[in-house]
């Protein structure tokens, strides 16, 4: 079990349990103010969905205007069909570079979708 998933059920231990404290969280909680940073948050949020939104629109128009699936399909054409690929390192580098972008941005989409901030 990784730390992280210590800490998650940890917490979510935590989130569970009732402290007897005569309604001193309660009280405390409603003095806070609550709507001073709510603005904030919810602007920084929208920002960063912007933010993911555009670099996700920029490297897509990319991939159209530079053509990635040829890059791509010539790229997997050339490793199935020909030994001597396998010694270009371009080949595999625009591979490994495709790929790494795809996962980079499944990653940011997955990281903004659980996002606090």
């Amino acid at each position: 079990m990784t730390d992280n998933e210590l800490l998650e059920k940890l917490f979510r231990e935590a989130r569970q349990m009732e402290v007897a404290d005569n309604g001193f969280t309660d009280r405390v909680m409603q003095q806070l103010p609550q709507e001073a940073y709510r603005p904030l948050l919810r602007s920084r949020l929208t920002l960063s969905r912007l933010w993911t939104g555009f670099c996700i629109v920029v490297a897509l128009v990319l991939f159209v205007l530079m053509r990635g699936w040829e890059l791509i399909g010539y790229g997997l054409l050339m490793l199935v069909n020909n030994s001597q690929a396998l010694k270009d390192n371009l080949i595999i580098f625009i591979a490994l570079a495709v790929v790494g972008g795809l996962v980079g941005i499944s990653e940011t989409v997955r990281r903004e979708r659980y996002s606090v901030i």
